[in-house]
């Protein structure tokens, strides 16, 4: 039933990281929790290392498609990778309900922030689908 339900959450990961652009702290962090009963920390750790492929997938395929801006990747991800190094450091010196309650926080802020972004969305802005881009398949 473990691989089953690492399967589902794989799976559920990379749609929704293709598609939003979340997978790795937003799906699997709390469903390793949740429902592998993996401990916090550990569940940070595995969603790490299982996000770089869900990453480079997904990116090749928005590249294909026109929506990678290399003028933002660059910088980010070379700054990203200090920042994880300090953040990968820092999951060991705070307590489990620290990071869980942080977590929590950040997850419902961002989706609080997202959603009265999308409630303010003009009509036929929020309406417009996306054109198509060259070489999609």
């Amino acid at each position: 039933m473990f691989w089953l339900w690492s399967a589902a959450i794989g799976l559920a990961a990379g749609v929704l990281g293709g598609l939003l652009g979340v997978g790795g702290g937003i799906i699997m962090v709390p469903a390793f929790t949740a429902i592998l009963g993996v401990p916090m920390r550990q569940a940070i750790g595995t969603s790490m290392a299982v996000i770089v492929f869900t990453a480079l997938s997904a990116s090749w395929r928005h590249l294909q498609n026109g929506n990678l801006d290399l003028r933002v990747v660059v910088p980010v991800a070379l700054l990203s990778v200090v920042g994880a190094q300090l953040g990968a450091s820092l999951v060991q010196r705070l307590p489990v309900r620290t990071l869980t309650m942080a977590f929590a926080l950040f997850l419902f802020a961002t989706g609080g922030q997202m959603f009265w972004k999308a409630w303010q969305m003009p009509a036929a802005v929020a309406a417009e689908p996306a054109a198509p881009a060259d070489g999609a398949r």
